[in-house]
């Protein structure tokens, strides 16, 4: 019991460090030419998934998720809330969490990293098979780390390609370690909260 409280300890104060970030001041970056350029930014984004289950065949699904931004000359923090879903002929999977992304916008491209923790459902077509506890489901802590890029294709919309991986401990004995991986198609829409001129 004292694992899932220490793991919330842990995410509650790295949540508040990233929180410090968004409360410096953004005309730390002011240039010395008069230009036009984002503050803030929310977004919103869904994909398509294709999902590497670890039990039987790759499932499909889609991702669902919320950023909002802070934009600095070299990298840009995202606070990110994010859902998944994906289902396969064996197991479904769902996951709901959030945690830091890190952007760089170069040009029309905003390559990003990304490391959340998330609440992992994963639902079994057979009760019986191996760490569904007879109950047809189990949950876990879920460790997910990963990354993409978006391309501006439009003024407030971009192309998004994203990969992650994850990590799920089903807490059975002997444990069990599951692994899977998505690989993300969509889009994503930008709304600016502020602008600023420097």
């Amino acid at each position: 019991m004292q694992k899932p409280r220490k793991l919330i300890l842990r995410f509650t104060l790295s949540a508040a460090l990233v929180s410090l970030l968004f409360l410096i001041p953004s005309d730390l970056n002011a240039q010395a030419t008069a230009t036009r350029s984002r503050d803030a930014e929310a977004s919103a984004f869904v994909t398509y998934s294709r999902v590497t289950l670890d039990y039987g065949p790759p499932g499909n699904g889609g991702t669902f998720g919320m950023d909002y931004t802070r934009y600095f000359r070299l990298v840009s923090p995202s606070l990110e809330v994010r859902f998944k879903t994906a289902s396969g002929s064996v197991v479904g999977e769902r996951t709901f969490g959030g945690g830091l992304r890190l952007e760089h916008q170069w040009s029309y491209f905003h390559p990003y990293a990304d490391f959340l923790v998330s609440k992992g459902t994963i639902t079994f077509a057979n009760k019986n098979y191996l760490g569904s506890n007879g109950t047809g489901s189990n949950g876990s802590i879920v460790y997910g780390y990963g990354g993409g890029v978006d391309y501006d294709f439009a003024d407030q919309w971009s192309a998004r390609v994203d990969y992650q991986g994850e990590r799920w401990n089903l807490n059975e004995t002997p444990a069990i370690i599951l692994s899977p991986r998505a690989l993300s198609i969509g889009v994503l829409y930008r709304i600016r909260l502020h602008r600023r001129l420097n």
